[in-house]
């Protein structure tokens, strides 16, 4: 599975405005595409789905640029993907009954919910100011450690039982 270059440059841009803006002055899409790495052509789409979601605000003149709507501990990673791409979803029928056409008989849509569920949750306990950290790499290497000591400590599946 792979995540789209919407949601990924939405996240890289929302974090550089945080960086470059410090929480007041004004940052222009120029100045975000030199630090992001992102072209200003396709930060310009990416703004407009972040200003209807209240994610940043624009100031027009000369000065003029975008700021974060709120502090970065108040937005939730899923508040950014939500914005850029709208409802996260695995597959279509991870979301709904109505988009599944093999539903009776499919025994994958219950991974693709469980999937859809562990993704927005972990996008719901993270937040922009948490991405912004010094620590963050190493505090998610810690988790991932963790969570793999977990895993090798529990007894493999008997399949025969199955």
């Amino acid at each position: 599975m792979k995540l789209r270059t919407r949601e990924r440059y939405s996240l890289r841009m929302m974090m550089s405005i945080a960086t470059l803006s410090s929480g007041e002055k004004p940052v222009g899409l120029r100045q975000v595409s030199k630090h992001s790495g992102i072209s200003r052509r396709y930060l310009e789409q990416l703004v407009s789905p972040l200003k209807r979601a209240a994610l940043l605000q624009a100031t027009a003149g000369r000065d003029g640029g975008y700021v974060l709507a709120k502090e970065p501990e108040e937005i939730k990673l899923s508040d950014i993907f939500t914005a850029a791409i709208g409802q996260i979803a695995v597959t279509d029928c991870a979301v709904g009954e109505e988009t599944c056409n093999n539903g009776e008989f499919c025994n994958c849509k219950a991974l693709w919910a469980l999937l859809n569920h562990k993704i927005t949750k972990t996008l719901d306990e993270h937040s922009l100011a948490d991405l912004l950290r010094e620590d963050w790499r190493s505090v998610v290497e810690g988790k991932m450690e963790q969570s793999r000591a977990v895993l090798n400590a529990t007894a493999p599946i008997n399949r025969a039982s199955l």
